[in-house]
């Protein structure tokens, strides 16, 4: 079987879902990991899937993407460009789109355990594939940690991440460590007596 991996890709950015929301997308990545023969579990960490494939003796590879998507209205003019709502946080509305390439993290994830499980003759040991929810709200990793992933699954001897950057085609840049800036987001709410003040007061 051979995914046509620009056909998901298009799905995914045109169906994006916000943080703890993205029931759709793991529903797909679950489907097509079960498809390529892993074992698989949803709902882990809320809407994050795990699957693992067993390939005899050898280390363990835990390999992650992530899937949600941000509270942006796309304005690119593609063909395939989101139309998306959805509810934030703050039972707000918000148009939703994949601004920050995790579409593309899941179709190549997906695209590369079928090219492992393709090629399995040559390598041996276990791979654990981590589809991640709520990247954006900084809370899905622990999510998924607080539902017990490191006993429930094979513990791993390393961690593989991935993230798109605007490198040349063929280009794949690799570090250990951090990388990537990091970003948080509060909400300040004042209480108090409105006012209005234009100018600054004159000197003394």
């Amino acid at each position: 079987m051979t995914i046509d991996l620009e056909a998901l890709y298009i799905d995914l950015h045109q169906h994006p879902e916000l943080s703890f929301q993205e029931t759709r997308t793991a529903g797909i990545a679950a489907q097509h990991l079960r498809d390529l023969g892993l074992e698989v579990e949803e709902g882990v960490g809320v809407t994050g899937v795990v699957g693992v494939l067993r390939n005899g003796e050898g280390p363990v590879v835990w390999v992650r993407a992530d899937m949600d998507a941000l509270p942006v209205e796309e304005q690119t003019g593609l063909s395939y460009a989101s139309t998306a709502k959805g509810i934030d946080p703050a039972g707000t509305t918000v148009p939703v789109m994949h601004a920050c390439g995790h579409d593309m993290h899941v179709t190549a994830m997906i695209g590369a355990v079928e090219k492992l499980v393709s090629e399995r003759s040559g390598w041996s040991g276990t791979l654990v594939v981590l589809i991640q929810p709520a990247e954006e709200y900084g809370a899905g990793a622990r999510a998924m940690l607080d539902d017990g992933i490191l006993d429930r699954y094979p513990k791993p001897d390393v961690v593989l991440g991935q993230h798109v950057t605007p490198l040349p085609a063929g280009v794949i840049g690799v570090r250990s460590g951090t990388q990537m800036a990091a970003s948080d987001g509060l909400t300040v709410t004042l209480h108090g007596r409105g006012g209005h003040g234009s100018p600054p007061p004159p000197p003394p």
